[in-house]
């Protein structure tokens, strides 16, 4: 599934060893909520059994936010990755021919006093990937000329080239990576992102892509408010680099991260940007 379908739903889950969230999910002061609708369909006239969700929620913790709870009446089990993914699992055992089932989900996320350090280790986002051509010969030859004296220049450097270099094209329905960004001046936020990511690489700075939210306040994202970003490793935090919205280490606390993205199989969700689900049912709102 393309990492911009939306689904514009989502069941809910407790993370960070919380077991259940009361009340009305209204946002006290230091936490801020996204707010989803799920509306799980069957298409056909058949009854489904069996069907399975995987999905990611918002990371378990991230330089200024936590995962703290969620209000959801669905049943689910949630699963944790090596990267702190918040995976939830959902198991639809039957869904009559035709019905439509929904779901809310508030998820709660609290602010934290401090950015936290960075805890993997920065060889794990140096190597090439997939739409992340780090190798790429092109690439590294415009990394180079971008060099500078710190690694903080390096990435302003980097950070005011993707800005220029690039068109912004608006939605895109594929990925096409840092080497077509480069080579064709042109993109979304994906491909803004992956250049970003390609050329710090290539330059000997850990960086990676991250896929979320960016909001200063409690809202009911929409499938077009999903967005990619860089974020790269600078004196032992993760600042974030966007270029296509004109955001260099700054802003940080509205960057609300879902996925990193890795160009292998961690968790339940495959290869999938969003979710994966086994089964025939469909989504919609």
């Amino acid at each position: 599934m393309h990492r911009r379908v939306w689904i514009q739903a989502f069941v809910g889950v407790l993370a960070s060893g919380v077991s259940g969230y009361a009340g009305r999910c209204l946002a006290a002061a230091g936490q801020l909520q996204l707010r989803f609708n799920l509306n799980m369909t069957n298409p056909g006239p058949v009854e489904l059994t069996a069907q399975r969700l995987w999905m990611y929620l918002p990371v378990q913790r991230n330089a200024w936010f936590r995962l703290s709870g969620i209000e959801t009446s669905l049943p689910h089990e949630i699963q944790i990755d090596p990267l702190g993914h918040t995976i939830l699992f959902a198991s639809v055992e039957r869904l009559a021919a035709y019905a439509r089932r929904s779901a809310s989900l508030i998820v709660t996320l609290e602010r934290v006093s401090m950015p936290m350090p960075a805890v993997q280790d920065p060889q794990d986002w140096m190597a090439p990937e997939r739409y992340i051509e780090s190798d790429d010969s092109e690439i590294i030859m415009a990394a180079s000329t971008l060099k500078a004296d710190s690694m903080a220049a390096t990435v302003r450097n980097i950070y005011h080239f993707v800005a220029a270099h690039l068109q912004y094209a608006g939605y895109i329905a594929e990925d096409l990576g840092a080497a077509y960004a480069l080579r064709q001046r042109r993109g979304d936020c994906t491909e803004y992102a992956c250049l970003v990511v390609a050329l710090c690489r290539a330059a000997g700075i850990a960086a990676r892509m991250v896929e979320g939210f960016v909001t200063d306040r409690s809202f009911a994202p929409r499938p077009m408010d999903y967005h990619d970003w860089a974020e790269v490793l600078v004196d032992g935090h993760w600042r974030v680099v966007d270029a296509q919205k004109g955001a260099l280490f700054e802003r940080e606390s509205q960057y609300i991260p879902f996925r990193y993205y890795r160009d292998k199989t961690l968790n339940g969700v495959g290869s999938a940007h969003r979710y994966r689900v086994e089964g025939e049912m469909g989504f919609g709102v």
